[in-house]
């Protein structure tokens, strides 16, 4: 088999990517989440340092006229135990009234006016005071990993200015280290996870398919005696079972096969004997049929050979169907050669099954004759002894014998009351159609029990006491 064709390596392959991805989508929730709680955080700091910083900056220039180089140096100190970087203090219109000595070149001492952008962010931190009531604005800049405060404040009475102060997200560096290592952690646990799972899964499912597998292909080569080892209970013990069944059942149908009859491919004599026995062994009750064609020597010697394999076919057929009809399952029909077949039931079914049989029979069986035959009611055949004379038209003698009165150890035992049985069958009252006698004979016979072997009456039913 080839390794793309397997079922084991197309499982894996699949539950690889599948695996891969639900690992790749996981990691990517948990990293998202994570770093959106990182950032909170981050800005949760920065709200407190800003709401420290504005009242620092509320205390620091009440009361004072304005602002000169003591309040700035008072204003940087505050932002510096704040955590700030830098500071810058822009008046409301952009001018630069104080940068710290840390601010970067961005906002460097050679420009003393405000960016476009830098304004923009200026008045919306004035807007959001006076309208909206907010101690400050903020932007955040995850590529620098800063938050930039714009907090607004008054001095000399109604003049507003802006501190503009930095701050660095110092904790992030490490708290993203820290979620690296944890989506690798719950990456490699959900990876060892699978990974037990498809042991699991292979030791429970794919492996004894494989076995199945192995065992159907020996097999289909002829080795019928392969079984495979049934070691749960569950669905693949179950098919394990049936598939051992399977195996007995065609080497019992090979070994019929090699005993059956060429002609009507039913089982032979030593099929026949071995399923008597084995009945026999179990204990059932049951009953076995010995069917004889009666006037067939009369009938091929008149028609010929091929006209009486027709014959034999045509009660091959009959006694399958009966069993069909009837919806019996565990029947068996037999052919013991020439004109003879067994056929063997349970006990329940044997009365049935030979009313539907010796009605099927008598039905079809004329249509083997010629028309004019079929009119007279006879056909014209020389007997034994090289006379001529009439023989009625072909009818069935059936000899029952059954282990419910009395018991038998073999299936030589069986066939010789059948053959006595038999004589009984085969005798006439003059009334056309086919007949059976069954064997009622009991181990201990009664003194009442009358005629050990009991014939039938003209219409098909058994004499009863």
């Amino acid at each position: 088999m080839a390794v793309a064709k397997s079922i084991l390596f197309r499982a894996a392959l699949t539950y690889l990517i599948i695996t891969v991805l639900n690992i790749t989508v996981f990691i990517l929730l948990v990293f998202e989440n994570q770093v959106d709680l990182i950032s909170e955080n981050a800005v949760l700091t920065s709200l407190s340092a800003g709401g420290s910083l504005k009242y620092s900056l509320d205390n620091l220039v009440r009361g004072k006229g304005g602002l000169d180089a003591g309040a700035f140096q008072k204003i940087a100190q505050a932002a510096s135990q704040a955590g700030a970087g830098r500071l810058t203090i822009w008046s409301e219109d952009g001018r630069a009234l104080y940068r710290s000595p840390t601010t970067s070149a961005r906002v460097g001492t050679d420009r003393a006016t405000a960016t476009a952008e830098e304004f923009a962010l200026l008045n919306a931190a004035i807007m959001k005071r006076d309208f909206e009531d907010k101690l400050f604005s903020q932007r955040i800049d995850k590529t620098a990993r800063t938050i930039e405060l714009f907090i607004p404040f008054s001095y000399s009475g109604d003049t507003t200015a802006v501190a503009a102060v930095t701050l660095e997200m110092k904790d992030i560096p490490r708290q993203m280290a820290y979620l690296y290592r944890q989506c690798v952690i719950m990456g490699l646990l959900i990876l060892v996870l699978h990974s037990i799972f498809v042991i699991i899964v292979s030791r429970i499912l794919i492996l004894p398919l494989r076995s199945l597998l192995d065992a159907t292909g020996r097999m289909s080569r002829g080795a019928l005696d392969v079984s495979v080892p049934v070691r749960r209970d569950d669905e693949i013990g179950q098919l394990s079972r049936s598939f051992n069944e399977m195996s007995v059942a065609l080497r019992r149908m090979r070994e019929e096969a090699r005993e059956a009859n060429p002609l009507t491919g039913l089982p032979g004599n030593l099929a026949i004997a071995r399923r008597i026995d084995e009945r026999l062994r179990s204990g059932e009750i049951f009953a076995v049929l010995y069917c004889d064609l009666d006037n067939f020597k009369a009938y091929n010697d008149a028609y010929g050979f091929s006209k009486g394999d027709e014959a034999i076919l045509y009660t091959r057929e009959c006694l399958q169907k009966t069993f069909d009809q009837l919806e019996i399952a565990d029947g068996f029909v037999g052919h013991e050669g020439g004109d003879d077949f067994i056929v063997i039931a349970s006990f329940e079914a044997w009365e049935p099954y030979v009313h539907r049989f010796i009605a099927l029979f008598d039905e079809g069986a004329p249509l083997l004759y010629s028309e004019g035959d079929r009119k007279n009611g006879f056909i014209e055949s020389v007997d034994r002894k090289g006379r001529r004379q009439s023989f009625p038209l072909m009818t069935v003698s059936i000899a029952v014998v059954t282990n419910k009165w009395r018991s038998y150890d073999r299936h030589q035992e069986i066939a010789e009351t059948a053959a006595e049985v038999k004589k009984l069958a085969k005798k006439s009252d003059g009334t056309p159609g086919s007949r059976f006698a069954i064997d009622r004979r009991m181990a201990e016979p009664r003194p009442d029990a009358g005629d050990p072997a009991r014939a039938v009456s003209a219409d098909g039913e058994p004499e009863r006491k």
